[in-house]
């Protein structure tokens, strides 16, 4: 059975449909929206930045620049990669122990994943 609503508009007395109030909570919450969104705006300019550009070092860019200039071999691209991962990583005074286990396994990783060692290989053909 299909119930409608009276064909006045009206329901038991009372006017169907937006009324000023909705309006004006609307307004309102417009208004609380704006200035939640500033305030996430300001949380963000606060944030701290990721190491790579608080430093002002462009990560691996002057890796790969040497690596292209014929500087440095492959081989030594990727040890000063995994170097600089680890120290970002563990920090320049990190347990010298956690360190190595870190560029370790880091470099097994080169070795035994497929994507990876196929872009390693890339690097040996420059």
């Amino acid at each position: 059975m299909k119930v409608s609503k009276p064909p006045s508009g009206l329901v038991s007395g009372h006017a169907v449909g937006p009324s000023a109030t909705k309006s004006a909570s609307a307004k309102g919450f417009a208004d609380k929206l704006a200035k939640a969104s500033a305030g996430d705006k300001a949380r963000a300019a606060a944030a701290p930045r990721p190491a790579a550009r608080a430093g002002g070092t462009a990560g691996v860019a002057d890796i790969a620049s040497e690596l292209k200039a014929g500087k440095i071999t492959p081989q030594a691209a990727l040890h000063r990669v995994v170097e600089r991962i680890v120290t970002r990583q563990v920090g320049k005074k990190g347990p010298a122990a956690l360190r190595e286990k870190l560029a370790a396994t880091l470099r097994q990783t080169l070795e035994d994943d497929p994507l990876l060692a196929a872009k390693v290989r890339t690097l040996e053909g420059l």
